[in-house]
């Protein structure tokens, strides 16, 4: 009998169909544990303790990232914020004061390799080992390719995706060792489904996803399950990351609501969170639509890029 890359013909179908069967029966399971998980009341469900933890939050300067910095800061756990404006990070730094919570902050421009490699070394000498990475900063140029600087297209590659790379690689190491932690991606809708005057951001964002899969799928495999990760694809918020843009079907979502949900999101070690839920529901009409249909209902009913074009530009602007 020939021989297949897991063994004869006969083993590899007896495989196959051990395999199958183990996984319908888990499906059987999953499916229903999802169900009993949606409609549970969130106070009645078990939520991670991150008393203690330090919580590294990137982009904390403002918007989504300073709601985060509260969020956790409340939750009892040892609060660090990343930004490049140093005059933002003190107004965060005021807000959680304001509150009688702390933070620490540090000054640092996550695209610049060496800068992350520095600062991260910085943070376990003075605080320890990172137990949950948000990696929240990011930007937006917002304007059709043939009018983007290439300069502009560095700049969002590097700060939407390549830091993830440096943050992820400065502090996973450590979560490895003990098998424990927590990597939190903030991708976008706009990484899920393209988006007019977003070439840039959307390549950007659509690179989080597939970082975040292929992250999921290397820890699972070698056996690291207590480092878990959430992908997070919010919807339009009202940070001024879009100004001018008005939405004709959902308004923009509020920064201190995105923050809500991604801080429960981590409490619940959540793999997902697409913020609305309801547009979930929607993504997968992408690939079962003919594209001229899809195109139709983005641009007639949704008016997508009629709404994008009435951005109003102010150059490279922070989207955390």
């Amino acid at each position: 009998m020939s021989e297949t890359m897991y063994g004869s013909v006969y083993e590899e179908i007896t495989s196959l169909f051990v395999d199958t069967m183990v996984f319908l029966f888990k499906s059987i399971f999953f499916l229903l544990e999802s169900f009993y998980l949606t409609i549970l009341p969130n106070r009645y469900r078990k939520l991670k303790d991150v008393t203690g933890h330090v919580v590294l939050i990137t982009g904390g300067g403002g918007g989504v990232g300073a709601n985060l910095a509260k969020n956790f800061a409340k939750l009892n756990a040892r609060v660090v914020i990343w930004d490049i404006n140093k005059d933002a990070i003190k107004t965060t730094v005021d807000l959680l004061a304001r509150h009688n919570l702390e933070c620490k902050s540090y000054v640092v421009d996550i695209s610049n390799r060496e800068q992350v490699n520095e600062t991260a070394r910085r943070v376990k000498d003075e605080i320890g080992n990172v137990d949950i990475l948000i990696n929240n900063a990011g930007i937006v140029a917002c304007k059709p390719l043939w009018e983007l600087p290439e300069k502009a297209i560095e700049n969002t590659y590097s700060v939407n995706i390549l830091s993830h790379y440096w943050t992820v690689k400065a502090f996973l190491p450590e979560m490895m060792e003990i098998n424990r932690g927590h990597i939190v991606t903030v991708g976008s809708v706009a990484g899920l489904l393209g988006t007019y005057g977003c070439t840039d951001y959307s390549g950007t964002k659509f690179a989080c996803v597939g970082l975040h899969e292929s992250l999921y799928s290397e820890l699972k495999t070698h056996g690291y399950d207590n480092i878990h990760l959430t992908l997070v694809c919010p919807y339009y918020i009202n940070t001024g990351m879009f100004s001018g843009v008005k939405p004709r079907l959902m308004p923009m979502l509020e920064p201190d609501y995105v923050a809500d949900q991604i801080a429960l999101s981590v409490q619940k070690n959540e793999v997902n969170c697409t913020l609305p839920a309801s547009t979930r529901m929607l993504l997968p009409l992408k690939c079962l639509l003919p594209a001229k249909m899809c195109w139709e209902l983005m641009s007639r009913v949704m008016k997508g890029p009629t709404s994008m074009r009435m951005f109003k530009g102010r150059g490279r602007v922070a989207a955390g």
